[in-house]
């Protein structure tokens, strides 16, 4: 290995150390706060660690085709080191920035999607549903009227038939309806009764 390719090499890995710092501060950041006792965690935890390895693992091959050596690991440490004392804060700083741009972002975003789609599309749904129930409700009364239309003949049938039958006849019917209907309140009370 020549001493460009290692000069190259301790580079990268100087430069994936400081990566690696500000890819686990940004993971602790964004995922602070997690359940540390749950499967989901180990699961976070391998995902994140495994992209730093393969990350570093691609830096290395891209500087030296993969060559792993002593000093390939301590300039990892050495970038990761030189982040936390010289580049920590101000990166943490701008990362907050970064947050609240990207939220300030999402609820713009949001407040857009609600007030042009949500808002519009609920409108038209009550709307469609209000013009549904108007339309039932007028084809409720059109066959109503409908339906005295059909039977006014009929209702005038019986009226003639019942002016002509005789007094006593008449009278008959209307003792016979009279019983119908006591009859019909006795067992509506009964009903009443045997439900309580």
């Amino acid at each position: 290995m020549t001493l460009t390719t290692q000069f190259v090499t301790i580079l990268s890995m100087i430069a994936g150390g400081i990566f690696v710092g500000a890819s686990f501060d940004t993971f602790e950041r964004l995922f602070h706060r997690r359940n540390k006792k749950s499967w989901f965690e180990i699961i976070y935890q391998l995902t994140f660690w495994i992209f730093q390895a393969a990350f570093l693992f691609y830096l290395l091959y891209l500087a030296n085709y993969g060559e792993l050596r002593v000093y390939v690991f301590l300039a990892v440490l050495c970038g990761y080191a030189a982040y936390r004392a010289l580049l920590q804060s101000s990166y943490m700083k701008m990362l907050e920035v970064w947050i609240r741009v990207v939220t300030s972002i999402l609820r713009g975003i949001k407040r857009i999607f609600f007030h042009l789609i949500f808002i519009p599309l609920k409108s038209i749904f009550f709307l469609i549903i209000t013009l549904l129930i108007g339309i039932f409700k007028i084809l409720l009364k059109g066959i109503f009227l409908l339906f005295l239309v059909a039977f006014y003949p009929i209702k005038v049938v019986f009226r003639l038939i019942w002016r002509l039958l005789p007094k006593n006849t008449r009278n008959y019917l209307r003792r016979l309806a009279g019983f119908l209907d006591k009859i019909k309140n006795i067992g509506i009370n009964w009903f009443k009764k045997f439900r309580k």
